[in-house]
């Protein structure tokens, strides 16, 4: 399936930030690590990435999180909702797929750091790995995805 019904909308809690998406991701993840479960509040976070041509955010952010160099987390200034994060690789980025309109066909294809998984944490991902994914992982994480990903 190729349709994407592209372009998505999504926004932050409040709504002061839009986001349009144009561009398919790449691919759906779940990160399991400490940081990202002390990010979210949650068991994992949650993600699609995609390329940055195809992703649009209007209204304030600040950078949040982690404050690493080649890291930039992106939150909304008023609610502090966590939108999305750059800066990690040339031409990408990553966006909380919940902030979707409609996240309800979102399933991560991979899961990362399972290592630090929660035990009750389960995603239904196709792949795992103990920590994050060497360069040399992400062909076939992003063939994987698209020939076998879930789609709206």
């Amino acid at each position: 399936m190729t349709d994407w019904k592209l372009p998505w909308k999504a926004s932050c809690l409040c709504g002061q930030v839009q986001i349009e998406i144009s561009a398919p991701p790449i691919s759906t993840m779940a990160c399991h690590c400490r940081d990202c479960q002390k990010l979210t509040g949650g068991a994992y976070s949650l993600t699609f990435m995609l390329p940055a041509d195809g992703f649009t955010a209007e209204g304030e952010t600040e950078i949040g999180g982690l404050h690493r160099e080649n890291l930039r987390h992106h939150f909304c200034t008023h609610c502090k909702n966590w939108l999305y994060t750059d800066g990690f690789a040339e031409g990408l980025v990553n966006v909380r797929p919940t902030l979707l309109e409609d996240p309800s066909w979102v399933v991560p294809y991979a899961e990362t750091y399972t290592s630090e998984r929660l035990p009750a944490a389960q995603t239904g991902a196709v792949l795992s790995f103990e920590t994050f994914p060497s360069d040399a992982d992400f062909p076939a994480i992003v063939e994987g995805f698209t020939k076998h990903g879930s789609r709206p």
